[in-house]
């Protein structure tokens, strides 16, 4: 009845399926291009506010360049125009709040002004605690580049004495190689941008739907920013495993090779977009006030190369579709009523014909296996055996692979019988029998074939391998006691004769004759051995 109702219950399923799931799916495919077309207005906020934000930095550096106070400082650098170069530098700093530090370094790297952002109030650091950026990546490549030319930096952490700035600190640096009054090289300015309020304007951006998870990834699909921060900063962190790569295999590939797209995955759709906050000539910024387009370094865009992901995950899709409604939970009920009731109606009507039928088969089944099952040993009697025999014999010739056959005797059956008696000959009958299933592979033929005597076939058995096999058994069984119901316990060994098919063997019953011949050797060898079938034995 259960059985009947279920494939009732699974047709009627198949049945309305095959009617409601392309519509679902279409449904579904809607529903999700409109999830979609949503997170468009966030994916074209954020790159808006990255372009403004990396224009104001570079308009900021374009305006202390162009200074009066930097200027006369390069020319003549009195203590009067360091201290009026000094407070400027101060007072943007404080005015800001956005710079962590803005430096003036020499041609060696050495700083000659530093004010760092201290507790929101600007610093001027001394002069013996200045320090030689030399070594500094973006020192050696802004010196690389012609005056006037302006080199940004990747955005990472900040770095103090060689060691991961504590809180972290983001950090992009914007700078450019200076001149003197005779166009000579007169040192780098550095500018030190804050980058964690840009950061966090964007992941209010990414907030502004719950249900979806914004994410910033480098070049590298290192994470700058995540839902999940404890994923950020694993470049900078010594943290190889967290990257976008490790989260996604299979989506990283294609995001990476693509400028912008949708990509569609079991986990949930993924709405990627490349970011280039420094390309100002699809996208000028409406303030755009330099007077002309910043000489901006072909590295710094390749620094700047990031990538917008936002991903929304398959179960709050699910979540938006009317089945997840009270009416649409109302009717996907009563469609699982009607499955039930019809189901229920046609297991009923045929479950009566289907028991018969089944008890019928089942009669069938048992008089089938005890024609071919020892009833003794419960393995495979000679008529089954010698029926599964021959096809193997057929396989191996066919495909030309090794074939071994074992004819196994129990030793001095005979007087265990009269010993013992019959009952305790079945005992020892039945624990060869069980020593074979343990020990032989699934795919293995061994039977029964009369009173003590037992066949094994070892298909895709080379010799030596057959020879394990048949000393395995062979002193497994030595090994073996039998228990009486007296308490007591006997012993017995097993002769055991090998051959292996030729190609010219063709029949089950001439290779199982000369494994007999073996058999018959053993025993006249002294028994409890195994022992290999020649041609100069059966003569």
């Amino acid at each position: 009845m259960l059985r009947q109702f279920l494939v009732f219950s699974l047709l009627l399923v198949v049945v309305l399926s095959g009617i409601s799931l392309p519509v679902y799916v279409q449904y579904k495919k809607g529903l999700q291009e409109q999830l979609l077309a949503q997170e468009e207005i966030s994916v074209a906020s954020a790159v808006q506010m990255f372009q403004k934000e990396m224009y104001e930095q570079l308009h900021m550096l374009d305006l202390i360049v162009k200074s009066d106070a930097l200027r006369e400082y390069l020319t003549e650098g009195t203590p009067a125009q360091q201290a009026r170069l000094e407070s400027i530098l101060k007072n943007i700093s404080t005015s800001f709040h956005r710079f962590d530090q803005i430096r003036l370094l020499d041609n060696s790297g050495q700083e000659q002004i530093r004010v760092d952002l201290v507790n929101e109030k600007a610093q001027l650091i001394p002069q013996e605690e200045l320090q030689n950026k030399a070594q500094r990546y973006y020192f050696s490549a802004t010196q690389k580049m012609p005056p006037g030319q302006i080199y940004v930096s990747i955005m990472d952490l900040n770095i103090e004495q060689g060691v991961v700035e504590i809180p972290y600190t983001p950090t992009i640096r914007f700078a450019t190689q200076l001149k003197d009054a005779q166009g000579n090289p007169a040192g780098v300015l550095v500018i030190n941008y804050l980058a964690k309020g840009m950061l966090v304007r964007f992941r209010e951006l990414m907030t502004q739907r719950s249900d979806q998870q914004g994410m910033l990834l480098d070049s590298q699909g290192y994470w700058l920013s995540n839902h999940e921060r404890d994923n950020e900063w694993g470049a900078d962190l010594n943290r190889p495993n967290h990257n976008f790569a490790q989260l996604y295999p299979a989506a990283w590939p294609i995001v990476a090779a693509n400028k912008s797209g949708i990509l569609d995955t079991k986990d949930g759709v993924f709405r990627y977009q490349s970011i280039q906050p420094l390309n100002f000539l699809d996208s000028k910024p409406t303030h755009f006030r330099m007077d002309h387009h910043p000489l901006i370094s072909t590295e710094s865009y390749i620094n700047t190369d990031w990538k917008l992901v936002i991903f929304i995950p398959r179960e709050v899709i699910d979540s938006h579709s009317f089945l997840h409604q009270p009416l649409g939970r109302t009717l996907l009920g009563l469609m699982v009523l009607m499955i039930i009731s019809l189901a229920g109606l046609g297991a009923y009507l045929t479950a009566q014909r289907k028991l018969k039928r089944q008890e019928e088969q089942h009669m069938r089944a048992v008089l089938e296996q005890q024609a071919n099952i020892d009833t003794l040993t419960g393995i495979n009697n000679r008529r089954r055996f010698y029926e599964l025999g021959e096809a193997e014999v057929k396989r191996a010739l066919r495909q030309n692979t090794p074939l071994a056959a074992l004819m196994l005797d129990a030793d001095h059956f005979k007087k265990v019988n009269d010993t013992y008696g019959h009952a305790v000959g079945d005992l020892v009958l039945q624990d060869l029998a069980s020593t074979l299933v343990t020990n032989l592979r699934e795919v293995d033929v061994f039977g029964r074939i009369g009173g003590e005597e037992f066949a094994v076939l070892l298909p895709n058995t080379p010799f030596a391998q057959a020879v394990e096999v048949a000393e395995r058994l062979r002193s497994q069984l030595a090994e073996r006691k039998v228990r009486l119901a007296e308490g007591d316990s006997i012993s017995f060994t097993v002769s055991i004769g090998l051959v292996m098919l030729s190609p010219t063997e063709l029949e089950l019953a001439h290779l199982l004759q000369k494994a007999d011949v073996a058999l018959y050797q053993a025993k006249k060898q002294g028994r409890n051995r195994v022992v290999n079938y020649t041609e100069d034995a059966s003569s």
